[in-house]
């Protein structure tokens, strides 16, 4: 998905003419509950949730470099309203409506996103998850990348730009990272994968759960695993190691170009996933 505007109010200039220091003093961090995963959101109206560099996922603020305030609205087809901001500068970098009981499952309404830098990087509309209306995307000095128009749920006009504004071909807008074997399904992978990793003799009574997420370099590894949620050590390790030994996959590309690939998920525990354990 991709988003945002292109107005700068005179307030904004000024503030990003303050030391950053002085910036962040200014706008300080929601005093919100911190949710380590979207279940959490259940019973709240709102939350923050923090992220590393690379867009993951973190449990707790501890080496983010941004945080999304996700706000309940149910309002004219649109239940939340997500926005994230860098946390070293506060300038906005995504605001998206999502329908459904929790966000990031149906995008929703007008979106947007910027660089670091605050300038509009993508603008567009979805409706009941799917890109409604006009798709445009900009360079970091605010040209136009591209234009992809859609009706009835189908692109049907799409011009794609060079930095200094001459017409050039339209790669896909954004392929997300694929393994190269195994299972196409990394969730399902590592359900499969993670009980061969269990100490020898590990049981535990009853069911267990334990998120994680991780992110795909553009080179394709698997990288920088960590447990949102988990109350079992053992269990944990045994998640974060069948991560580390995923195969290579295919990295994402967005406009074209390398990217990271932020994924997350959970795996489930039962007392018959302990005898799936190789001897």
């Amino acid at each position: 998905m991709a988003l945002r505007s292109t107005l700068r109010l005179p307030l904004l200039t000024c503030l990003a003419a303050l030391p950053l220091a002085a910036r962040a003093q200014n706008n300080p961090v929601p005093d919100l509950p911190v949710v380590a995963v979207l279940d959490e959101l259940q019973d709240k109206r709102a939350g923050l949730r923090y992220y590393d560099a690379a867009g993951a996922p973190l449990p707790a603020a501890a080496g983010a470099a941004s945080y999304e305030v996700l706000q309940r609205l149910d309002s004219a087809g649109i239940s939340w309203r997500v926005r994230r901001y860098d946390l070293t500068t506060r300038r906005p970098l995504l605001a998206l409506g999502f329908g459904g009981a929790l966000p990031w499952g149906v995008p929703e309404g007008p979106s947007r996103q910027w660089y670091p830098s605050g300038q509009l990087r993508e603008q567009a509309s979805y409706r009941k998850g799917m890109a409604e209306g006009r798709l445009q995307t900009y360079y970091p000095n605010g040209e136009t990348r591209r234009l992809v128009d859609y009706y009835k749920q189908k692109a049907v006009r799409a011009e794609c730009y060079t930095a200094t504004g001459d017409p050039a071909e339209c790669p896909p807008y954004h392929t997300f990272a694929q393994p190269t074997s195994g299972s196409p399904d990394v969730q399902q992978q590592l359900s499969q994968d993670y009980p061969h990793y269990l100490p020898a003799g590990y049981a535990r009574p009853g069911k267990g759960i334990v998120y994680f997420a991780f992110y795909v370099d553009t080179l394709g590894r698997a990288t920088a695993p960590r447990i949102l949620r988990g109350d079992d050590e053992a269990l944990n390790a045994a998640v974060l190691e069948a991560i580390r030994r995923l195969p290579r996959f295919e990295p994402a590309r967005l406009e074209g170009r390398l990217a990271p690939d932020p994924i997350e998920g959970f795996v489930l525990y039962s007392p018959a996933v302990a005898k799936r354990r190789k001897p």
